[in-house]
């Protein structure tokens, strides 16, 4: 005899595979969903530290750009040429920037004859990294990236290491200061050392290259116009650094010059004294032609009479 449930039709599949299956389907279904919402917010953090990345750029840039106005209202020229060269390396559109560069080049005395330099980009937000950055770039003889690296790393944070940031812009700008004198920047290289100063000490060195770059200036500044005060000048710079650019050139050719001078004025004996210096500077055969023929008529010129102090006046 047959059971009931002999009876009961066979379920195509069993409840527990077909949970199964729908579990399956489910977990794919969601582990899709998952996907797509970490890719999106992926994507959006991408989206979000890029505009963070230039909102940050450009809080910097507009920082710096304050900073080098004020620098340039203080005449702290050197330092604001710094700043707006800092700018144009990372934004070279960016707007005023390139006007107060050379306006700051001009009251240096500098001609802008390019565009500024591309500074080595500063690594990172790291205040220490960035200072690091900076002793790199003075090591490697890069003043104007050394002076850049520290300006940017003091709008990020202003009071990290402050002493240490002071002798980075220091050491720069002496260097730079050396270089400008020692070439053709005489003026800015003056500034520079004023300016690092103010943050040292300068050595023996700077401070002997100062003062003959402002001997020299002023020599030159006089040049063609007034030989007296020329040639006092030029005869300190000669002391004290005859081998200083072309001092014993400028030197000789005032004296040459003062001496034709004072020939044509018919003063021969005083002639004879700056031709006879020209001479023991530079030997020339023309020039001591003119000094042979000063000393022939300083010779025969008459002697100025005689003061008689014990005549009484005629009344």
């Amino acid at each position: 005899m047959s059971s009931p449930s002999d009876s009961l039709p066979t379920p195509a599949h069993p409840p527990s595979r077909l949970i199964s299956l729908l579990g399956l389907g489910f977990a794919v279904v969601l582990l899709l969903a998952l996907g797509l919402a970490t890719w999106t917010g992926y994507r959006a953090g991408l989206t979000v530290r890029d505009d963070q990345a230039r909102a940050t750029q450009a809080q910097d840039l507009q920082a710096q750009y304050t900073l080098g106005l004020a620098d340039l209202d203080a005449g702290r020229l050197a330092m604001a040429a710094s700043r707006f060269e800092y700018i144009l390396a990372r934004d070279p559109e960016y707007p005023g920037a390139r006007e107060k560069l050379a306006a700051a080049q001009a009251a240096l005395n500098v001609t802008p004859t390019a565009p500024p330099p591309t500074l080595p980009p500063v690594v990172g937000e790291d205040p220490a990294e960035m200072l690091a950055q900076a002793e790199h770039y003075v090591a490697d003889g890069n003043w104007d990236a050394a002076i850049a690296a520290v300006m940017r790393q003091r709008t990020v944070a202003p009071q990290h290491e402050v002493l240490r940031g002071d002798h980075v812009i220091f050491t720069a700008l002496r260097g730079r200061g050396l270089a400008r004198i020692q070439g053709e920047q005489m003026e800015a290289g003056i500034f520079d050392l004023d300016q690092a100063g103010q943050f040292g000490t300068l050595d023996l060195e700077a401070r002997n290259y100062r003062a003959w770059a402002r001997l020299y200036l002023a020599a030159k500044s006089y040049y063609g116009l007034d030989w007296v005060k020329t040639l006092d000048i030029l005869n300190q710079l000669y002391i004290l650094a005859p081998n200083f650019k072309d001092t014993t050139r400028l030197l000789y050719t005032a004296a040459v010059a003062y001496g034709d001078q004072l020939a044509a004025a018919g003063d021969a004996c005083a002639a004879v004294e700056h031709y006879t210096q020209s001479q023991q500077l530079l030997v020339d055969s023309l020039v001591a032609e003119r000094l042979a023929a000063a000393q022939t008529a300083c010779a025969l010129a008459p002697s100025p009479e005689p003061t008689d102090l014990g005549a009484t006046p005629t009344p």
